[in-house]
């Protein structure tokens, strides 16, 4: 059986114009939003945990195989580990004012009759930090039947938005020589791959314990191991978290992408032998680093990204963390700020499969 976890937002924290629900009540096929308002009030994203019985690693509409791992505790609500949960019903929002769009997909746990009755939530498709802005008006410009169903295309679950991060003992490259992770103080300048040094605007961490990482297995790191890339790159084994992307630049992205470099997922890349998931650790500290936009830095002497400024890369993050950030960036606040550029292209889930 297979396990992958999704990132969702629960539909308490959403507002829908004219008081307008989640909910399936055309079929399961979210066209009675289309045309209304979506507005995300909080950026309480919640990650959540799946075995898949038909191991496709996707959240598809009308999969019986698919159910929690686990009980979990989704949007206030306690349910059984095996209740089974669909990817409902596929919205693409807008903002009016930027012509930006996300598609977001109805996360419904099946707990009613008919099925498609109640939606918990959404989750969207995109990159890491791939979220929407909290607190903007989106408009719902269209609406589809869920992925997987009546002709739609099934959604690889490596392809839904997530936040990054970094672990303890990774060493950065900085002008004053290599630094842990761990040691980096706000200010303290860090070398990037487009550019000069920069200095580390706001510094984010979280521990994992383990009994956390037993109940959890997408919360385990990626273990990289020394000389996996080149004979000496990394030049340690190296954890990251399994969202946190890597920049690949040498032939593979020329041959298979014909790009200069591209941006994948740690999880993608793993291949069971020197990029492992780290099944033996007890305990992991992530760290996400924020500079004044988005950067490719060295860690461990791979080139890796930093935590994506702007309102997408923001929702993902607790409120004490957000509020951290709009001390430094007052301007965030404002909904009609955008995320910076992407310093790197980024390669979709089943892009990466070629790179194992």
């Amino acid at each position: 059986m297979g396990n992958f976890s999704v990132w969702m937002l629960g539909a308490s924290n959403i507002t829908i114009s004219g008081g307008g629900s989640l909910s399936g009540i055309t079929q399961g096929d979210g066209s009675h939003l289309v045309g209304q308002t979506l507005r995300l009030d909080a950026g309480a994203w919640q990650q959540t945990f799946i075995s898949d019985g038909l191991f496709d690693g996707s959240l598809d509409d009308n999969d019986s195989g698919q159910v929690l791992n686990g009980t979990q505790t989704i949007d206030g609500t306690t349910y059984s580990s095996g209740t089974q949960v669909e990817g409902e019903y596929r919205l693409t929002l807008q903002d009016p004012a930027t012509g930006q769009t996300w598609e977001a997909i109805g996360y419904n746990i099946v707990n009613s009759n008919p099925g498609y009755a109640t939606i918990e939530g959404l989750a969207f498709v995109g990159p890491v930090g791939g979220f929407p802005p909290v607190g903007v008006d989106l408009k719902v410009i269209s609406a589809f039947e869920g992925p997987g169903s009546s002709g739609q295309a099934s959604i690889d679950a490596g392809s839904f938005a997530s936040p990054p991060c970094l672990t303890t003992g990774c060493v950065i490259a900085t002008p004053s020589g290599p630094v842990a992770v761990e040691d980096l103080c706000l200010g303290d300048l860090v070398w990037t791959h487009n550019g000069p040094a920069r200095p580390v605007r706001w510094i984010g961490k979280v521990v994992v314990g383990a009994r956390e990482l037993a109940a959890r297995p997408s919360f385990r790191p990626v273990r990289i191991a020394r000389g996996a890339f080149s004979a000496n790159l990394p030049d340690h084994d190296t954890l990251l978290s399994q969202q946190h992307r890597v920049l690949l630049s040498d032939w593979r992205a020329e041959m298979f992408y014909g790009l200069d470099e591209v941006l994948v997922p740690a999880r993608n890349l793993v291949n069971d032998h020197s990029i492992t998931i780290a099944k033996d650790v007890a305990s992991v500290t992530y760290y996400h680093l924020l500079f004044d936009q988005h950067e490719i830095i060295e860690a461990n002497g791979i080139e890796t990204e930093s935590f994506n400024p702007g309102p997408r890369g923001i929702a993902a993050l607790p409120e004490a963390s957000r509020e951290e950030i709009f001390a430094l960036f007052p301007s965030l606040r404002d909904p009609d700020t955008t995320a910076g550029p992407l310093a790197a292209p980024v390669l979709k889930a089943w892009e990466a499969l070629i790179l194992r």
